[in-house]
């Protein structure tokens, strides 16, 4: 998904159900958006990202974090945005 603009896609596979979460981190940690929350049973999901915040505010140009967290794993990967 790198550099995206204005959306980017992330796709996700679940082996077996399992309560795991995606959230959107700017550089400096700070959390600016939950993209996935809950239980999901086992198969391949996308979920999109338009670069706004939680509270439906547009973000500035530049790198940002997306962590997805399961049971079993976490997983980091750095995302470009280019207005």
């Amino acid at each position: 998904p790198n550099p995206f603009n204005p959306v980017t896609s992330i796709t996700f596979d679940v082996a077996v159900m399992d309560e795991l979460s995606i959230k959107v981190y700017d550089l400096t940690g700070k959390e600016v958006s939950t993209l996935v929350s809950g239980v999901y049973a086992p198969g391949r999901y996308m979920v999109e990202w338009n670069a706004v915040d939680d509270k439906g505010e547009g973000l500035s140009s530049g790198m940002y974090i997306y962590r997805y967290i399961s049971s079993k794993k976490a997983i980091t990967r750095k995302m470009l945005y280019l207005k």
